[in-house]
């Protein structure tokens, strides 16, 4: 969810790895504050407003929330999967006001008018128009029946809201140049809300209207993009269709076992109203579910998870391990490799499970374990070990076994104070894996030691850079599936 694509994140990216022949002072320039890439579009094509980074984050916590309307909507006790509909219901309409705008009349969006906030450091990667950056690609393959007609690539957007950028302050303070990377300060505040848009775009120049039927009606967003991205080619205005909106929220109170619930609304052209009307819910999830082993056939019963049985078609075939909540931008569903055992397409994460590892170790500056299950590895490319090792194009994940205790270390209940490391000395991020696989890396590739290997995984696309095809997903960081390939 805020993960294929870290998303992905936000996307979502990694530090550890390497980009052949790249240094990472040369790709992320040492300001915090870039509002794009330095790309541009001419008048001619696009004469509307540009994204603009709002980062004047609150220096002091807000009042604490009282009785929120999420909790009034399932009578102030726990979230279950009888309750988990009324609760998403008024989540959406907590964020309705803002979100509309920002759909559908973005030329008066005002994002610190509305107290919505942006996360500092990405300016490299992120488009001028909307200040979306690269998350994942995806093809037929994995939507079948639905009438895709090409590859396509997701664009992701985050805000915080007022009471959640307190956070961004309490680790970045005003300039954002030296991070205070204390447990404490990544801890959010009950009732923080941050949300993600998730944008999709043609992946192919010759088909750019009428190359899926679930997106007709979509919010049409501009992007400042080459396309297509596996092979960049020449920047231009396109339209992408705004066809997810993630929403998680800080509730200790409803969900006391992670202390968040996560959200993801999905594009239904079939509901009625709007294209903001449309955005209907493909479920939630509060807890990892750490004692059901979905590899077990039949699977059991999940019980911190909710999907909408009326959602789409399209988003309930990118749902994660056992049907863990995961939307069509998340990628919870990768090819792995347990042993000899190929498994295409295999659901290997969910929206809580990829945020699990959301931590950062200051002295190697990284995180030590992956978004995905996985083993380690040393090696410069990828921060996990690739499969078959003779197979440098096109690898698998190496992975532990569906159901078996390495593969449940990505999905136990845990509170954001507690990392999934422990005595390693890395600091949990409070499931925002924002910080963790996005702007802590990219912070330490613009000020740390010269010489030091590229961020994996992210793409700069300021004016001028050398642009690499795209080989990993920038959202989660997992191997991107050739065209034809499922």
């Amino acid at each position: 969810m805020f993960k294929h694509t870290i998303l992905f994140m936000f996307v979502c990216l990694l530090a550890s790895g390497a980009s052949e022949g790249a240094s990472s002072q040369s790709v992320v320039p040492k300001e915090p504050f870039l509002s794009n890439n330095g790309q541009v579009p001419p008048p001619a094509q696009y004469s509307g407003p540009l994204f603009k980074l709002s980062h004047d984050w609150p220096a002091r916590p807000l009042p604490p929330i009282a009785n929120p309307p999420w909790s009034q909507a399932i009578g102030g006790g726990l979230i279950n999967k009888t309750n988990a509909a009324a609760y998403v219901a008024a989540l959406k309409q907590y964020v309705s006001a803002n979100a509309r705008q920002l759909f559908l009349n973005y030329q008066n969006w005002d994002a610190a008018k509305a107290r919505w906030y942006n996360e500092p450091w990405l300016g490299s990667v992120r488009e001028s128009i909307h200040g979306t950056y690269p998350a994942g690609q995806f093809g037929p393959g994995i939507f079948p029946g639905t009438g895709l007609k090409t590859t396509f690539d997701t664009h992701v957007l985050t805000y915080y809201d007022e009471r959640a950028a307190h956070t961004l302050y309490k680790v970045w303070k005003a300039d954002a140049m030296k991070p205070d990377v204390k447990t404490a300060n990544f801890q959010f505040d009950e009732g923080a809300v941050i949300v993600k848009a998730a944008v999709f775009v043609s992946d192919n120049p010759k088909i750019q209207t009428n190359w899926w039927p679930v997106t007709n009606g979509a919010a049409k967003w501009p992007l400042f993009l080459a396309i297509p991205e596996s092979k960049p080619g020449p920047v231009s205005v396109l339209n992408g269709y705004a066809m997810q909106f993630d929403i998680i929220v800080k509730d200790s109170k409803a969900a006391p076992k992670t202390g968040w619930v996560f959200s993801t609304l999905v594009y239904d052209s079939s509901a009625p109203g709007d294209a903001w009307d449309k955005m209907v819910p493909l479920g939630a999830m509060w807890g990892n579910d750490p004692d059901v082993n979905s590899a077990l056939i039949p699977p059991p019963p999940l019980k911190e998870n909710w999907i909408n049985p009326k959602a789409p078609k399209y988003a309930t075939q990118t749902l994660g391990w056992g049907g863990r909540l995961s939307g069509p931008n998340d990628g919870a569903r990768n090819n792995i490799q347990v042993g000899t055992t190929v498994m295409k397409n295999a659901p290997n994460s969910s929206c809580m499970s990829c945020h699990s590892p959301a931590q950062w170790q200051p002295e190697q500056h990284k995180m030590l374990s992956f978004l995905l299950p996985s083993y380690p590895t040393a090696r410069p490319g990828p921060p996990f070990k690739t499969c078959p090792e003779n197979k440098p194009k096109d690898p698998y994940i190496c992975s532990p076994a569906p159901g078996s205790a390495d593969w449940f270390r990505w999905f136990q209940n845990r509170l954001g104070m507690e990392p999934m490391d422990p005595n390693t000395g890395s600091i949990a991020t409070d499931f925002d894996m924002v910080f963790a696989f996005k702007t802590l890396p990219a912070w330490w590739a613009a000020m740390g030691p010269a010489g030091q290997p590229a961020l994996f995984a992210i793409r700069p696309l300021r004016k001028g850079a050398a642009v690499e095809g795209k080989r990993f997903n920038e959202y989660t960081g997992a191997p991107l599936r050739t065209p034809g390939q499922k």
